[in-house]
């Protein structure tokens, strides 16, 4: 290939893409990198992944990928595994099956990810991709057979992430700073409201809470001697109780020290 645009799987994949969009014959030699063309297309729209390539831009076919928030490194990446797969495929040398498939496949599935947190994926691109990376019976499972080492991962790791793009799954975040729904009650707070506030509202009401408890707790543990047991709960009857009492200890006491001095 004279004109190589980026690497030359990219290339290859692009100009055979297109081909076959114009009901031409193309290289099946190709089809890995076409089919990794078409999922681009379908994740950034024909305009960004063919414009560039038209016009020879490779600078703005770069930037398009990372367009939805792709990290740079990983886009990096994926440019250099292209390229890697394209010395695999000509190389002359009994090399085998290869991984740098699986690892091309799974950044695709990170930009879809990255992707759907801007413009969210319908269940018709859902279906789409389900065909490319948990493929069944079709001709992508049959050349990931002769070509890839482990058949498995992709589709794992497909079905795993692919739960984050069904927009009717919310997240939902679990708190982990609330007490217990008996404290709140014993004081007139609902749980239910408390946990739509912010963390710092929580910290602060919970602090309150928590102090009070303490000051309870020390008032309980400690010894009070108005409520000894034969306290009556009245200050004034308790007083005249408590001298009634010393009054027959001292009558006992007389009567014992003049039985003594008698005899």
């Amino acid at each position: 290939m004279n004109n190589i645009f980026i690497n030359e799987a990219i290339s290859s994949g692009i100009s055979n893409y297109l081909l076959i969009k114009n009901g031409k014959d193309y290289d099946k030699a190709h089809i890995f990198e076409v089919y990794i063309i078409r999922c681009l297309c379908k994740i950034y729209g024909d305009i960004n992944i063919l414009n560039p390539y038209r016009i020879n831009n490779e600078n703005s076919f770069k930037s398009n990928l990372i367009m939805y928030g792709l990290n740079l490194e990983t886009m990096k990446e994926f440019i250099s595994l292209m390229d890697e797969y394209s010395k695999w495929l000509n190389s002359k040398k009994e090399v085998g099956k290869t991984d740098i498939t699986s690892r091309i496949e799974i950044i695709l599935i990170n930009m879809i990810i990255e992707r759907n947190k801007t413009i969210k994926v319908t269940d018709e691109e859902i279906e789409f991709f389900d065909k490319y990376f948990d493929p069944s019976n079709n001709n992508f499972a049959t050349l990931h057979k002769l070509i890839t080492k482990d058949v498995n991962i992709v589709p794992m790791y497909w079905n795993r992430r692919k739960v984050l793009l069904n927009s009717d799954i919310k997240l939902k975040k679990v708190r982990n700073d609330l007490l217990s729904s008996s404290t709140y009650d014993k004081y007139g707070i609902d749980k239910n409201e408390l946990s739509k506030m912010s963390e710092e509202k929580v910290k602060n009401i919970n602090n309150r809470i928590i102090e009070n408890e303490k000051r309870e707790n020390k008032r309980s543990s400690k010894f009070i001697p108005k409520n000894i047991i034969i306290t009556s709960g009245n200050g004034f009857v308790d007083t005249i109780m408590l001298l009634s009492i010393m009054t027959t200890e001292i009558m006992i006491g007389i009567m014992i020290a003049l039985y003594f001095m008698r005899s």
